[in-house]
Order: structure tokens, then C-alpha cells, then sequence
């Protein structure tokens, strides 16, 4: 009987435990921020609330009640409609373009002499396929864009027909175009020769003769490089000293470079160009017939103007790829010591019969001629 007293005792005891750990365990977890109702321990704590957020009543539709797993929340209740401003919608920064054109203080366009650089390069005439090929067309360039002290007269002459004279000298005058910011313009000095106007598509060609008979100075039609062109004579009257002379007085006023395409002509008008000439260019083929050519126009060149036969520039033209590592390995082993030599390797649109075109030749026929521009323009310009 006693012991039945000592169990109703106990059992009053362990319920008032078990509430009391109940509490316990509720109220730590309101203290930590969770509802003990979501576990059935009994009423909720209100939990402790940030200082900076307004008061709010815990049981209040509003009341926050955190969840044990945050990944099971439902959506938060709608906050009550106040009507604000839009945000400013995020300015995208400025492109790179954009920020270069932009830019305060843009420079000044181009000059004349970058613009024909970069349509030079464009067209072909600078192609850079290598990094010694790079380093030897810059210097050429620069040696091309040399500021001229005086009015030059260079004449190309070779010792026989059919090496390329003409194509050396409109080279030339190609890359004084497209490198300057003055005038050039070739001269056929040469009886019963075709047409330079016509071959290399200048509007309306003149010849020395027509230009002469003008009454004012006029300009002579130019290729679409800009380089100016004047024909020769016919094969019925060719040109005489005086017409040499009289046509360089009239272009020498608007023309830095006045190149005398002179050829293997050796009438009165080519002793008379040569004899004027500043500066030679030497045109001449491989092998021996070749240095015989060469051997020709030297010895007429010393007996017209001994000085320019000392500085004449030799370029070598080559009509096959066996020829031109000949000639390479020649000049390699001291062949023409002392003398400016360039050798012009073989083309494939040339030898097909087309006129020059510095768009349409290969790179290394434009570099060759780059590098004869260069030798001549620095023969002008005094130390």
C-alpha cells in the first residue's frame, strides 16, 4: 500500500520535469531565433529583433518566424504598396571605339604623306613577310621620305632592249608617290616607243612634243598611282636637245623627281638626258649577255657625265629563279664592289606581258624597287 503512495507521488514529479524541460528547450530555441511550435513545444518566445528594424508585434501577420530549414521557407509576405522612384537604370560603359573617338583633343586627320603610306600598304607595295624584310623596308621607306635639297633628274639607261627599263623607272616613280608628299613624273625620251599614257592608263596622254607646244605650263596626265606621264616621239621625227631640255625646265617647276626613261636609245635626245641627269639607274639582265649590256652603258654613261656614271645605281633583273640565285651568289662573292646593286627576281605577272602594277606584282618585286627608290633618294640629299 505504501509503495502505491510512492508512485502517485513520483508521477505528479516527472510531469512537472517534463514541462519544465519542455519550457527549457522553447525558450532556447525562441533565444536562437526559431519557433518552438514547429517542433510542438508549446508557446512561442518572441525571438530577439534587430535595434536598427522597427518594432513590430510578434504575433502580428507581419511577425518573423525563421524556420529550422531555411531551404523549405515559403515565400515572404507582401510588404504594404508605397510608391518610390524607379532605380536609374545602370549606364553601360563606353566601348573601346567609342572612348577613341571620344576623347578630347582628337589629333588632326592624316597628312597627305601618311595617307599615301597607308593606301601604299594597302595596294601592296609594303608587304612585311619577314622580320629582316620588315627592318630592310623600313629603311628604304625612310631613306624614299629623305627631304630633297634640289630638283632631281635621274635617267634609267640600259645597254640593251628588253631588260625591263621602263618597268624599273615607273617603280620608282610608284614608290616615290606613294611614300611622298611631293610630285614625280616619267619621261619617254626614247623615238617610236608605245605610249606611256596609254600603257599604264593615264587619261589623255601628252607627248614631250604637245607639251612643249602649249603656250602655258601645263600638267601632264598621271596613272592612277599619281605618277605623271609623258610619252616620247614617233618614228617619223625624234627628240632633240632643245625638247629635253625645254620640257625638264617646264616640269621641274611642280616635280621633285623627273625620271628619263632613256632606255638603249642613243639619239641626240638620250645624250642630252644623260647628260643632265644627276643621278643613273642601270638597268641590265643576268648571265653574260647581261654584263655585256651593263659593260655598254657604263662606258656611254662616263662619256656623257662621268659623275653620275660614279653613283649609278645597278639593278639586275632576273627572268628565272636559276638566274636570280646566280646573281645572288655573285654580288654574295664581290661581283660590282664599291656599286649599288639590286636585283630584281622574277615575276610571274611581268613576264606574262603586263605593265606594271604594284597590286598585282609580287612582294619581293615591290621591295626590290623600293630598295632603288631608296638608293636614288639618298643620293640626294646632301651631307
Amino acid at each position: 500500500m505504501a509503495d502505491d503512495i510512492d508512485d502517485d507521488q513520483d508521477k505528479p514529479d516527472q510531469s512537472l520535469r517534463d514541462r519544465r524541460q519542455a519550457q527549457s528547450a522553447a525558450g532556447d530555441l525562441s533565444r536562437m531565433g526559431i519557433d518552438p511550435r514547429s517542433l510542438g513545444l508549446g508557446e512561442p518566445v518572441a525571438p530577439s529583433r534587430p535595434t536598427s528594424e522597427p518594432d513590430e508585434e510578434p504575433d502580428g501577420p507581419q511577425a518573423r518566424v525563421l524556420p529550422l530549414r531555411p531551404e523549405y521557407q515559403s515565400a515572404p509576405a507582401p510588404r504594404p504598396f508605397t510608391e518610390t522612384a524607379p532605380p536609374p537604370e545602370a549606364e553601360e560603359p563606353p566601348s573601346a571605339a567609342e572612348q577613341m573617338l571620344g576623347r578630347p583633343g582628337a589629333p588632326a586627320p592624316a597628312p597627305r604623306q601618311a595617307s599615301r603610306l597607308l593606301r601604299t600598304v594597302a595596294r601592296g607595295m609594303v608587304t612585311p613577310d619577314a622580320a629582316v624584310t620588315v627592318q630592310g623596308e623600313r629603311q628604304s621607306i625612310d631613306a624614299v621620305r629623305q627631304r630633297q635639297t634640289d630638283r632631281r633628274i635621274i635617267a634609267f639607261i640600259a645597254g640593251k632592249g628588253g631588260v625591263g627599263c621602263t618597268t624599273v623607272a615607273v617603280g620608282v616613280g610608284t614608290a616615290f608617290m606613294a611614300m611622298r608628299e611631293d610630285r614625280s613624273v616619267v619621261v619617254d625620251v626614247q623615238q617610236g616607243t608605245p605610249s606611256l599614257g596609254e600603257t599604264f592608263g593615264a587619261s589623255a596622254p601628252r607627248s614631250v612634243s604637245s607639251l612643249l607646244a602649249e603656250t602655258e605650263a601645263s600638267t601632264p596626265p598621271t596613272a592612277d598611282s599619281g605618277l605623271g606621264m609623258v610619252d616620247g616621239s614617233g618614228w617619223d621625227q625624234g627628240l632633240g636637245r632643245g625638247d629635253v631640255a625645254g620640257v625638264l625646265d617646264r616640269l621641274r617647276a611642280d616635280h621633285t623627281f623627273n625620271l628619263l626613261d632613256v632606255g638603249d636609245d642613243a639619239g641626240e635626245a638620250g645624250h642630252a638626258a644623260l647628260a643632265r641627269a644627276d643621278q643613273a639607274v642601270i638597268v641590265t639582265g643576268p648571265g653574260e649577255l647581261g654584263i655585256a649590256a651593263l659593260r655598254a652603258a657604263v662606258e656611254r654613261l662616263r662619256l656623257a657625265n662621268p659623275r653620275a656614271a660614279a653613283q649609278a645605281v645597278h639593278v639586275v633583273v632576273c627572268q628565272h629563279e636559276q638566274s636570280h640565285r646566280d646573281a645572288q651568289r655573285e654580288l654574295s662573292q664581290g661581283a660590282l664592289a664599291g656599286a649599288t646593286v639590286v636585283v630584281v627576281p622574277p615575276d610571274p605577272y611581268l613576264q606574262s606581258g603586263h605593265a606594271y602594277d604594284p597590286a598585282q606584282v609580287a612582294p619581293a618585286t615591290r621591295e626590290a624597287l623600293l630598295r632603288v627608290a631608296g638608293a636614288v633618294a639618298v643620293r640626294g640629299v646632301r651631307p
